[in-house]
């Protein structure tokens, strides 16, 4: 694996780059949208912009500098607006594996940025050494699988009672997966 970090990525319509600071207020309004909330657990309710201050330029800023650490801003390229969020939430050397989780802004679902998106990481991931990109979704999460489908990944089974909602209950979840 020749790890890079979290490179600047161009794809026709977006830039996936480094979250910054003046990406708070976006972040902080996309992450109090009920439609965005509704599938990501972890969050505090009433983000606020200075909790993103700080999400920001402490830790996040510190994990950029570690080069293998993957975690893109998504950049609409037409309005320079921050609209959502990919991340390699977990990773393996040992077995190749890259695990990616992202969010994307309601007013800009239905516009194929995610999937622009997700296959732009993918390719990146792989050129670094990454033999196995996967994600799961909540199986009543139909965006989420819907973009796995259009990126190349293949379904591979149902876990049950996989992980924890927002309201700590547990959902099933789909796995999907690409291997280069």
């Amino acid at each position: 694996m020749i790890h890079t970090g979290t490179q600047t990525i161009d794809t026709e319509r977006l830039i996936l780059r480094k979250i910054e600071l003046k990406d708070a207020q976006e972040l902080c309004e996309i992450l109090n949208d009920e439609k965005v909330l509704e599938y990501l657990a972890g969050i505090p309710d009433n983000y606020t912009y200075e909790m993103a201050v700080d999400y920001i330029g402490g830790k996040l800023n510190k994990r950029y500098k570690e080069q293998n650490f993957y975690d893109w801003g998504i950049e609409e390229k037409s309005s320079h607006k921050f609209i959502g969020r990919i991340t390699v939430y977990k990773q393996d050397e040992d077995r190749s594996m890259a695990d990616l989780v992202w969010f994307i802004s309601p007013t800009t679902r239905g516009k194929g940025y995610m999937s622009e998106a997700a296959k732009a990481v993918i390719k990146h991931l792989q050129e670094v050494g990454f033999q196995r990109i996967e994600a799961f979704a909540d199986v009543k999460n139909k965006a989420s699988t819907g973009v796995m489908k259009k990126v190349g990944m293949q379904y591979e089974g149902t876990l049950r009672k996989y992980d924890l909602r927002r309201d700590d209950t547990l959902y099933d979840a789909e796995m999907w997966s690409i291997v280069k």
